[in-house]
């Protein structure tokens, strides 16, 4: 009688660890499930994209390469300390937006813009044919005062309407130095929003386009840039270090 128990309590045994091995090979097992849930890891809220965390990856990155390059030309063609200051200042924060769209691409499975949007290459090739006080002033209504305007509006969109945490991270770390910049620039060019105090177009007298009416700003209409010191009412402010602009020409 107790041999037979035991024959029976073994038979059990065999029967239970036949059974849990066999179960292993099962492919809709809840033990396969078990151990692939521990290797397989699970999606995070960083890979989560919406359509303006899309638009932003896209403007930004091409807005990145597009005001690299014109500070890059800027560098090269400048003599003038404030604007090359201001340059490489400008070069340095897309630099970093650059990077960190490459990275956040990476995690997202997507690459960032490998070159400028076409507005960037035009304004390039236009400023490309100005040289001298012409080129300064062309340089910093452009990169200075209307790329940050469009930065501006583009960063805080994201900040405000983007899902992806990485990217509206991006977007509030560079706002900031959006602003500081833009200030910069408008300080040197006496921008005054929504006014234009200098064309680059050269439209022909005779195209029925006329030019901006109105008292634009205390050095509308000159062709060159304020000195760095500024009158009482100029409203300007120097970047530091910089010394004043170069003779006056008009090339």
């Amino acid at each position: 009688m107790i041999k037979r128990t035991l024959v029976t309590i073994a038979l059990l045994a065999i029967g239970f660890f036949v059974s849990l091995g066999y179960s292993a090979l099962l492919p809709n097992s809840e033990f396969v499930n078990a151990q692939t849930n521990r290797t397989t890891p699970t999606p995070t809220q960083n890979t989560q994209v919406n359509e303006v965390d899309r638009q932003f990856f896209i403007d930004a990155g091409q807005a990145g390469l597009g005001n690299i390059a014109l500070g890059q030309l800027a560098l090269q063609r400048s003599t003038n300390p404030q604007v090359k200051q201001f340059a490489t200042a400008e070069i340095q924060e897309q630099t970093q937006v650059k990077n960190d769209l490459t990275r956040i691409g990476s995690r997202l499975g997507v690459t960032p813009p490998t070159t400028p949007a076409p507005k960037f290459q035009a304004s390039l090739a236009r400023l490309s044919q100005l040289e001298g006080d012409r080129f300064e002033q062309a340089y910093m209504d452009e990169g200075g005062v209307n790329a940050h305007l469009e930065n501006a509006a583009l960063f805080q969109r994201e900040a405000a309407l983007g899902q992806n945490p990485d990217l509206v991270a991006v977007a509030n770390r560079g706002l900031p130095t959006i602003r500081k910049h833009f200030n910069t620039a408008s300080a040197i060019t006496k921008y005054q929003f929504g006014q234009v105090a200098r064309r680059y177009n050269n439209l022909p007298n005779n195209s029925g386009v006329s030019a901006p009416q109105g008292n634009t700003s205390p050095t509308a209409g000159s062709d060159s840039l304020p000195e760095n010191n500024p009158s009482p009412t100029g409203g300007g402010t120097k970047i530091p270090q910089g010394n004043t602009a170069p003779a006056k020409t008009d090339r």
